[in-house]
C-alpha cells in the first residue's frame, strides 16, 4: 500500500494546482484570457504525456514522476513571487505539463505493482481518488478566498510544492525499463493508433463531464461560496462510490461500469439546467463510475513498451478535446449542457463498443 499512498499523495499536489486555476480561470479574468488560461493547461498536459512518457518507457518510472515534481514546484515559485499575466500563462502550461507526465505514470506504477493481483481495478482506482480530494481542497480554497481575495490564489500553491516533494518519498523504486528502440509516442501511434483513439473516445466524455460539473458551474448565475459548496459535496460523493467503481470492474467487468456512467452522464446533463443542485450529483456519480476504470483500461489495452506514453498520451488528448472544448463552447455559446453532453455519451459508447473486455488480461 505504500506504493498506492504515494502515488495518491504526489497525484493530489499535481491535481490541486491543476483544478485550483481551472475553476478561477472562468470567472476571475475577462473572458478570452480566462479560456486562454483554461485550455493552455491542457495543451501542456499533452507535450507532458509525450516528454515524460519518454523518460518513463524509455529510462525509469520513477525519474520520471520526480521530475514532474520539480516542474511543478519551480513553476509555482515563479508565480508566487513574480506574478502577472505572462507568469500565470507560462505556470500554466509548465503545470500541465508535469500533470500532463505525473497521472499516466502513477497509474501505471501501481498497475504494474499489483499486475497479478485479482484486485487491479481496485488498486487503481485508488489512485483516482486524487481527482475528488483535490476538488475538494482547491473549492475550499476558494471559499477561503472568497472572504479576501481571489487574485491571492497563487499563495495556495505552497501546499502542492510542499506534499508532492514529501510524497516522493513513499513512490516504491522501479526498474529500469527496457523501452526497445525508437521513440515511444511515435511506435504507440504506428503500431497501436486504433486503441489510441478508442482509449480516447473511452475518455473524453469523462473528461467534459468533470470540467462541466467542477469548472463551468462556477459561470452559473449563483455565488462563489454557493457553488464552490455545492461542488465540494457533489465530489465527495466520489470519495466512497471510486473505490466501489473500481472493485465492481473487478466483478463485472470494465466496459459495464463504463456503460452505467454513458448512461448517467446523459441523465445528469438533462437535469443541470433545470435543477442544478440534483445536476451536479448525478454527474458526479456518472462521473465516477465512467473514471474509475479508467487507468485499468489504459494500461491494461497497451503494450509495456510504451504503457507509460501511450495511456498517458490517450488521456490527455481526451482531456484536451472533452475537458476543454466543452466548458468553452458552453461559457461563450448559447448552447445547453445536454446538447454539448450527447454527442460525447456517443462517441464514448461507440469506443467501448469497439474493445474488448480488459479484466483479468495478463499484462
Amino acid at each position: 500500500m505504500k506504493t498506492v499512498l504515494g502515488n495518491v499523495l504526489l497525484t493530489v499536489s499535481q491535481w490541486y494546482a491543476f483544478f485550483l486555476l481551472s475553476q478561477l480561470s472562468l470567472f476571475l479574468y475577462p473572458p478570452q484570457y480566462g479560456v486562454l488560461v483554461f485550455a493552455l493547461g491542457f495543451v501542456g498536459r499533452i507535450l507532458g504525456s509525450v516528454l515524460f512518457g519518454y523518460i518513463g518507457d524509455k529510462v525509469d518510472r520513477k525519474l520520471s514522476l520526480t521530475l514532474t515534481t520539480v516542474v511543478l514546484a519551480l513553476s509555482s515559485v515563479m508565480v508566487i513571487l513574480y506574478y502577472t499575466y505572462p507568469t500565470t500563462l507560462a505556470f500554466r502550461l509548465l503545470q500541465g505539463l508535469s500533470l500532463g507526465g505525473e497521472w499516466g505514470g502513477a497509474s501505471t506504477v501501481v498497475i504494474e505493482a499489483y499486475s497479478e493481483s485479482r484486485l487491479r481495478g481496485f488498486f487503481a482506482s485508488l489512485v483516482q481518488l486524487a481527482v475528488p480530494i483535490s476538488v475538494i481542497l482547491s473549492s475550499f480554497s476558494l471559499f477561503l478566498l472568497s472572504f479576501y481575495s481571489l487574485s491571492d490564489w497563487r499563495f495556495c500553491l505552497v501546499f502542492p510544492v510542499v506534499l508532492s516533494i514529501f510524497s516522493t518519498l513513499f513512490i516504491k523504486d522501479v526498474k529500469s525499463v527496457k523501452g526497445g528502440t525508437g521513440i515511444p509516442i511515435i511506435n504507440a501511434i504506428r503500431d497501436d493508433w486504433k486503441d489510441i483513439v478508442k482509449a480516447i473516445g473511452i475518455k473524453v466524455s469523462e473528461s467534459a463531464n468533470f470540467y462541466i460539473f467542477t469548472s463551468f458551474v462556477f459561470s452559473e448565475p449563483v455565488g462563489t461560496n454557493e457553488v464552490s459548496t455545492l461542488v465540494a459535496i457533489a465530489v465527495a460523493i466520489q470519495l466512497l462510490l471510486l473505490p466501489l467503481f473500481g472493485y465492481l470492474s473487478d466483478v463485472l467487468g470494465r466496459k459495464s461500469v463504463v456503460f452505467l456512467g454513458a448512461a448517467l452522464m446523459a441523465l445528469g446533463s438533462f437535469l443541470f439546467s433545470s435543477n442544478l443542485t440534483l445536476g451536479e450529483v448525478v454527474l458526479s456519480i456518472s462521473d465516477a463510475s465512467l473514471y474509475a476504470p479508467q487507468s485499468s483500461i489504459f494500461t491494461e489495452l497497451f503494450n509495456r513498451e510504451y504503457r507509460f506514453t501511450a495511456s498517458n498520451f490517450s488521456y490527455q488528448v481526451a482531456s484536451l478535446l472533452g475537458g476543454t472544448l466543452a466548458p468553452v463552447v458552453l461559457r461563450l455559446s448559447g448552447y445547453g449542457v445536454l446538447q454539448v453532453s450527447l454527442p460525447y455519451v456517443v462517441v464514448t459508447v461507440v469506443s467501448l463498443t469497439l474493445i474488448k473486455e480488459t479484466k483479468g488480461k495478463r499484462i
